[in-house]
């Protein structure tokens, strides 16, 4: 087993390249109370210790956590917080507001959109309660929720099976990927990372699913891939990397921890005219071969075997160095786009307060996805400003008779992290 505590490993990365920043917006349906939301906020952080450390370096130049008797820092206005500094107490964690929106900001070292939704929760029910509302706290860790081993696991090496998975695809490296758009981005003094809030009402949308042989993820890859055919028609392979939560395959499936991996399926233009159905079906097919337990066990064990390595190093600037070429998630298969869905979230007695949720990542052409049991909150994510890839998408969701509403382009103001 690597030497330090395992949240810690993509700190190396991260001193380098600002690649793992998490900003998750909650709309509430009303105004928000700053002054009550900073004690809420104080209240209900206290109840995740292993979120509420800071970051220091070892004689061993190892980054290592102590904890923090500071409060989150809940800031007015949306903006770049710099999380790891005075501004944030020291804390990898921040809160940010403005009139009815609240922006919880985190680095991506201790958890994804999963691992956050629980702290996120408790946060929102803290400040409703606070407020003098009565909201239901099931299926919510509040400060008198008693923490449990199953919630802070990690997987157990040794222990994981070693059977071969029963075939794996093999992609190749030709697909388009989005690098001219970032270097226009790159070159204008004006450029933003942008993104656009986009709404879908869910019961048709799963009956559309059901109806086309789909899941969320099967349909929005197959929707995004005919956007790219109308986008981009002289390009003819198009590869999508899915996110795949793989907690449950190591015997973690409560962790708050961040373990995912990327699933791809790769579509060349002879597919442009199939029915979003048999694309769907093609792309389903493609993503049970890579959910396989047996391949999560083997990335798993390739994490563990590049933390080692990241140990055998001698200083912090030779971890950082391997760390990051030799990263296994900056150095996968390049993709045309990129799906990310948090998946089933439970929001129970917070329902009637919230009117929409968007999770901010590093990235482009990635759609983010969360839900509510009213609607899919779909963040569209680019660097351009002229509507590429928004007008070709929400077409495609016309011709399939998807209803939408879709906000104006805005930027996503990505927390920045500093580390010793």
């Amino acid at each position: 087993m690597p030497k330090y505590d395992f949240d810690s490993y993509t700190l190396y990365e991260i001193k380098k390249r600002n690649v793992y920043s998490v900003k998750i917006r909650v709309v509430l349906k009303e105004q928000l109370n700053g002054a009550v939301l900073s004690g809420a906020a104080a209240k209900a952080f206290r109840r995740f210790p292993y979120y509420n450390r800071t970051v220091s370096v070892n004689d061993e130049g190892a980054y290592i956590f102590e904890p923090c008797d500071k409060p989150i820092a809940v800031i007015e206005g949306d903006k770049s917080v710099c999380l790891g500094t005075d501004e944030t107490n020291g804390l990898l964690f921040a809160i940010s507001y403005v009139q009815n929106n609240i922006f919880f900001s985190f680095a991506h070292n201790f958890c994804g959109g999963c691992g956050s939704m629980r702290w996120i929760k408790a946060t929102l029910w803290q400040y409703f309660t606070d407020l003098g509302r009565d909201v239901d706290k099931t299926g919510i860790m509040t400060s008198d929720t008693p923490i449990t081993e199953e919630e802070q696991s990690e997987p157990n090496v040794a222990s994981l099976p070693k059977d071969e998975a029963l075939g794996k695809l093999n992609f190749t490296m030709d697909s388009f990927i989005p690098q001219m758009d970032y270097m226009k981005r790159m070159k204008d003094p004006e450029g933003m990372d942008g993104y656009y809030p986009i709404r879908i009402p869910k019961a048709p949308l799963m009956k559309y699913a059901h109806d086309n042989d789909g899941s969320p993820n099967s349909i929005l890859a197959a929707t995004l891939f005919k956007m790219c055919v109308k986008a981009l028609p002289e390009e003819k392979k198009f590869t999508v990397g899915i996110a795949n939560n793989y907690r449950a395959d190591v015997g973690c499936p409560d962790t708050y921890r961040d373990m995912v991996r990327q699933m791809y399926v790769q579509y060349d233009v002879g597919m442009s005219d199939w029915p979003i159905e048999k694309i769907s079906t093609v792309t389903r097919s493609r993503m049970y071969i890579q959910m396989q337990p047996e391949i999560s066990c083997e990335y798993c064990r390739k994490v563990d075997d590049y933390r080692k390595q990241i140990d055998a190093q001698p200083d912090l600037e030779s971890k950082v160095d391997y760390a990051v070429d030799n990263s296994l998630t900056t150095h996968g298969l390049p993709s045309s786009y990129h799906i990310s869905y948090v998946g089933k979230v439970e929001w129970g007695g917070l329902e009637p307060f919230i009117d929409g949720i968007y999770s901010l990542t590093a990235g482009h052409l990635l759609v983010e996805v969360n839900a509510n049991a009213e609607y899919f909150f779909i963040n569209f994510q680019t660097v351009r400003k002229d509507g590429k890839y928004l007008k070709e998408f929400l077409q495609v969701l016309e011709e399939e008779g998807i209803a939408y509403t879709v906000g104006e382009l805005e930027d996503r103001k990505l927390p920045s992290i500093t580390l010793p």
